[in-house]
């Protein structure tokens, strides 16, 4: 790979804050939200602020939802940052997806959800075009997917998978002809080539293997079509976390996905990635932060994370609302019980070993700090923690319930271990880590 480095940053969910960011319908919707609305924009302008002051990396990268829910005044708005960093002297290069565009784009005033002008999809190449698509050596029209030169013998690959009459989240066998096409060409033409996709190719923890939308469909397939054409890593977005993973395609190809946070939100983070002269592949991650906004004394990151904690919690009380006859009233006991009950409680209660070092923590508190600690990478609750055997003593207790599900989850005849895959999602066992890590390509 020839030497290049540049800035990666996602999901930026840009919101012009004029259109209405305030009142109980916006309290109410953001109350379980990670990414923040009326924050976006001081933190995507602090944050191009910052990479503006770096003189020698002049690349920036920006894989998809751009925009909170496709507002024409807020693509409006973020292009204008856009231009006020490459007025820095950045090359700007993004894609977009489905938070980009719609019909049905909307804001909050008066206590009240309010219809706002949306953008239609064939709007956004012309829109964001000195940002990529202008300097397209070659266009996907149905896709707007688009490869770009961005620095001289190196060329990006920019799959888009959310098109409007394409499907979502996909890339099918066109689609993947037209890549290979795009690959070949770089090969003849001496390039080397890498890839960007908003969502995630791997699966960026293994539970996501079971979420639809977590990862592009049909995941291993996709991943052995790039490994086995010559692309060794690809840039990606989506599911507002910090992971880094590889496979192996069945031919021995290996494929690298970084995947990036949500900017606007938790885990409020951005990558600085080089490839230097012997074509190892260096990935930094960058903390957002202070964006000038009042945070109550704490910082960027505290802030940021306290948010989706709270967000966390209001959605497991959320989960215990609602139902009828006996399930109501099971739930509002749970609820009210979830506010106090502590891990020891628990234990006892299930008659599972007790550790002491985390007996006293509410059982909430450790629920949210989970959460947050899956998103920000490099989870420490591997085998042999306090958290990781609390946990595991949790999922043999109810093993038999487990049992029952795996096989309805099971897909093409590969069986599903669920207690395996969600203890390898609170702890990272892959033996790099999400957030720094380096890599030898070919």
């Amino acid at each position: 790979m020839k030497p290049v480095s540049f800035y990666l940053v996602t999901d930026t969910h840009y919101f012009e804050n004029e259109l209405g960011a305030e009142g109980k319908a916006f309290e109410a919707k953001m109350a379980t939200e990670q990414y923040f609305v009326r924050e976006s924009s001081a933190i995507v302008k602090s944050t191009f602020a910052r990479i503006s002051e770096d003189k020698e990396t002049d690349i920036v990268i920006i894989p998809g939802d751009l925009t909170k829910n496709g507002e024409k005044e807020s693509h409006k708005s973020f292009i204008k940052e856009l231009y006020k960093l490459k007025e820095s002297g950045k090359k700007i290069y993004v894609i977009t997806a489905g938070h980009d565009y719609g019909e049905f784009s909307y804001a909050f005033r008066n206590d009240e959800r309010i219809q706002v002008e949306g953008t239609d999809f064939n709007e956004l190449p012309h829109m964001y075009r000195d940002f990529g698509y202008g300097d397209a050596i070659a266009i996907d029209d149905p896709t707007h997917s688009y490869v770009a030169e961005i620095t001289e013998g190196v060329r990006m690959l920019a799959i888009c998978c959310d098109s409007k009459d394409q499907p979502k989240g996909a890339m099918d066998e066109r689609h993947m002809a037209w890549a290979k096409e795009q690959i070949d060409k770089a090969k003849e033409d001496n390039c080397s080539i890498f890839a960007i996709c908003h969502y995630p190719i791997i699966p960026s923890v293994p539970v996501f293997d079971l979420v639809g939308d977590a990862k592009i469909k049909e995941w291993r397939k996709v991943a052995s079509f790039l490994a086995d054409n010559g692309i060794e890593f690809i840039l990606t977005g989506h599911m507002h976390i910090q992971s880094i993973n590889e496979c192996y395609s069945e031919k021995g190809n290996r494929l690298i996905d970084i995947c990036t946070a949500c900017l606007a939100g938790s885990p409020a983070k951005y990558r600085k990635i080089e490839i230097d002269e012997k074509s190892v592949l260096k990935v930094e991650t960058i903390d957002v932060e202070d964006f000038g906004w009042d945070m109550n004394g704490l910082t960027a990151q505290e802030y940021c994370h306290k948010k989706f904690y709270d967000a966390i919690i209001a959605r497991v009380r959320g989960a215990l609302s609602g139902g009828k006859g006996i399930v109501k009233i099971l739930k509002a006991f749970g609820r009210k019980r979830f506010d106090k009950i502590t891990v020891g409680a628990v234990e006892r209660l299930l008659f599972i070993k007790r550790d002491k070092a985390i007996k006293n923590k509410k059982l909430k508190e450790l629920v949210g700090e989970v959460g947050v600690g899956i998103f920000l990478g490099d989870g420490p609750h591997t085998e042999g923690t306090p958290v990781y055997n609390f946990i595991s003593g949790i999922l043999t207790r109810f093993s038999f319930v487990l049992k029952r599900f795996e096989p309805k989850l099971s897909k093409n005849g590969e069986k599903i271990d669920l207690r395996g895959m969600l203890l390898d999602t609170i702890g990272n066992n892959k033996g790099f880590s999400d957030n720094n890590a380096e890599f030898s390509l070919k």
